[in-house]
């Protein structure tokens, strides 16, 4: 549980309220990508065994939708801090938008202060 006053893991990715900076807003990406390079790694060493092979793709493929949502809540967020609303992080599922958008919420620096969005940046609102 977070002490109070502190946000949570499950705040930071799996709530679209708030606003967070591009730091953490990377870093969860950079989670997102190791966690699913990780489990890409164990499908492709247990090529031939059924089994595991079984359960790794099991597990990647849990993953792979975990994260989606978990990067839509980022983005929202993200957007927060910028001063946009959280709808335009389905632009992050347009093939050729994509890497724009990704860096674009990377690089872009958010409101100072409090905006429409939430006081605090890298709090819930």
């Amino acid at each position: 549980m977070a002490e109070k006053g502190r946000p949570s893991m499950t705040w930071l990715f799996f709530s679209p309220s708030g606003r967070i900076g591009r730091l953490p807003f990377f870093l969860s990406w950079l989670f997102w990508l190791f966690a699913g390079g990780f489990l890409l790694a164990q499908v492709l060493k247990n090529e031939g065994q059924d089994a595991p092979l079984a359960l790794w793709t099991l597990a990647l493929i849990a993953s792979g939708f975990v994260s989606a949502v978990s990067l839509v809540m980022l983005a929202i967020k993200r957007l927060h801090d910028i001063g946009y609303p959280g709808p335009l992080a389905l632009c992050l599922f347009i093939p050729v938008l994509s890497p724009i958008v990704f860096i674009a919420l990377c690089l872009w620096p958010g409101n100072k202060g409090a905006n429409e969005f939430g006081g605090d940046r890298n709090r819930p609102r």
